[in-house]
């Protein structure tokens, strides 16, 4: 056990843990400072399908949008940081640099993991709830966008 703490493995543990809960609490950074509302990401490939497929699809491509809103942010905060002085503060909070970049790049990051999550979701609500429903006429199934 000396040996395990000695080199180091459990301090690389608590980093990654730390990492973790960070990502998973900053799936909208902006929120928590903004009162006004942020765009969800956009519930394209499952528009009209219900909880079943777009949470699952929402939760586990939280984390990595907000990795991908840091990191953008960050990548574009010294445009921002020199785009204020020379707009004297006209630059409305919605369109400073680094918020852009973060949702671009959160955005261009988080949605090839919510339609991959998604997709095995609505294969089994397509499989075992709108085709039983089409086939024995209980009601109208949903429609695919």
């Amino acid at each position: 056990m000396h040996d395990f703490v000695r080199r180091g493995h459990v301090f690389i543990g608590c980093r990654g843990l730390l990492v973790f809960a960070l990502a998973a609490g900053g799936a909208h950074p902006a929120r928590a400072a903004d009162p006004e509302p942020v765009a969800e990401m956009a519930p394209f490939p499952y528009s009209g399908q219900g909880p079943f497929v777009t949470g699952p699809a929402r939760v586990i491509s939280s984390p990595v949008f907000g990795l991908g809103f840091a990191a953008g942010a960050l990548l574009c905060a010294p445009v921002s940081i020199a785009q204020d002085p020379r707009m004297e503060g006209r630059v409305p909070r919605e369109k400073h640099a680094s918020l852009v970049c973060g949702r671009y790049l959160g955005t261009a990051v988080g949605w090839p993991v919510y339609a991959a999550v998604g997709l095995p979701f609505f294969i089994v609500k397509g499989l075992f709830w709108d085709a039983p429903r089409a086939l024995f006429g209980r009601g109208r199934a949903a429609v695919p966008s």
